[in-house]
């Protein structure tokens, strides 16, 4: 399990996030500058494995090298290019769940409702969803039929490469849903527009909202069966439970209530032996790989192999501060940044989560009243992520 700069599988498809914000409109910059080439790359299987490697691993790295350079985004810190880290920030910190104590530019914004597309938070998101899409367009522009022919590449390792080609797709249509989600109306476009040939055109919430129906609908049926891909990679499930997403907060994107089509396809997972594990607070522990019936997708981070700044050694270090002893936790030390308005603890019957379990905070020394957002201890803390196992043994690092 990660935990040196990157830590615990997150769920990416399905967290119960929601919100609407301005479109950026700078010109992104998106692809590292180096000497190797697309022939180079995709001359032969093992080389398309490695890109497709690469498409998934955007999601858990910020660069090649870790977070010391070689950022897959130049002219920004690769700490503030991680997918969820920036997710996570511009879907909680805009809402009521969700304070940071910490002042870099664009973070005090989103609790003062007060952000634009100047946000370098919001600019950060907006270029690594479009880098991710930029990887699964050539990818699956070099998977098609002609290029693996004209490569000689044929048989089980051609049939394997139009699999990878799939989920490639549905990569695409989830980050086009994040955008969508976050911006309303962004840039389109696909695998046919050559990179650097011309000015993807913007087009509205609505189209969009029917691309990605149209993307999950007609591969659903060609990826891996529900539970039977590799941990970490879409099937069905994926595919069904994206949908059904899509379809819940259709009303936003359309102007259409579709919640019909959401109960059909969240169905659909429910029916493929996806269930609530008995014990919500072993999602967040560092053995949350094992808890599969709840899990439909991750990004699968990994302390030793997919080290950056953000993912969950963000959620496991910023919330730890005051009063929390780091240890406990599994981490070499907190962050003092995150914690909660008193909104979401009155939502439950007891806040030391004797009643409902899913109750997670730390109260000693933290205040309820927050009238300094820059003191960690004004907020109650939130302690559910933590880097230690279900027998309380330790993750694989404590940084």
């Amino acid at each position: 399990m990660n935990m040196k700069k990157t830590y615990i599988n997150t769920v990416i498809a399905f967290l119960l996030f929601g919100g609407l914000m301005l479109s950026c409109s700078k010109k992104l910059e998106v692809l590292p500058v180096n000497d190797i080439t697309s022939e180079q790359v995709y001359k032969t299987a093992d080389g398309y494995k490695q890109a497709f490697s690469k498409v998934y691993g955007s999601f858990a790295t910020t660069g090649n090298q870790g977070p010391a350079g070689n950022g897959d985004i130049q002219g920004m810190d690769e700490g503030f290019s991680d997918f969820l880290r920036l997710f996570w920030k511009a879907q909680e910190l805009s809402t009521d769940e969700a304070v940071v104590a910490w002042g870099d530019p664009g973070l005090p914004d989103f609790h003062k409702m007060n952000w634009s597309s100047s946000n370098p938070m919001l600019t950060g998101v907006y270029y690594r969803s479009f880098y991710q899409i930029t990887l699964c367009n050539d990818f699956i522009r070099q998977a098609s039929d002609e290029n693996l022919a004209a490569r000689g590449i044929t048989g089980t390792d051609a049939e394997e490469i139009k699999n990878f080609k799939t989920e490639a797709r549905f990569l695409r249509a989830f980050q086009y849903w994040a955008l969508m989600d976050l911006f309303g109306n962004v840039p389109w476009v696909t695998e046919e527009n050559a990179l650097g040939s011309f000015t993807p055109k913007q087009v509205k919430a609505a189209e969009l909202f029917e691309y990605i129906k149209s993307e999950l609908t007609t591969i659903e049926p060609l990826l891996p069966a529900a539970r039977q891909n590799e941990y970490g990679r879409a099937d069905q499930a994926a595919a069904q439970a994206l949908l059904a997403r899509l379809f819940l907060n259709a009303k936003t994107y359309t102007g259409d209530d579709q919640y019909p089509q959401a109960l059909s396809y969240a169905k659909k997972v429910i029916d493929a032996g996806y269930d609530l594990i008995d014990d919500y607070r072993d999602l967040m522990l560092a053995d949350n790989h094992t808890n599969t019936s709840e899990f439909i997708l991750t990004i699968n981070y990994d302390g030793l192999k997919t080290q950056n700044w953000g993912g969950t050694t963000f959620l496991t270090h910023a919330p730890v501060g005051g009063d929390m002893v780091a240890a406990n936790y599994g981490i070499d030390g907190g962050w003092f940044g995150l914690r909660t308005t008193k909104n979401l603890p009155a939502l439950f019957p007891d806040i030391n989560g004797t009643a409902d379990k899913r109750a997670q905070f730390f109260t000693s020394g933290q205040n309820l009243e927050i009238n300094d957002i820059s003191n960690f201890k004004d907020g109650i803390a939130v302690s559910k992520f933590k880097n230690v196992k279900k027998d309380n043994s330790q993750g694989s690092s404590t940084a």
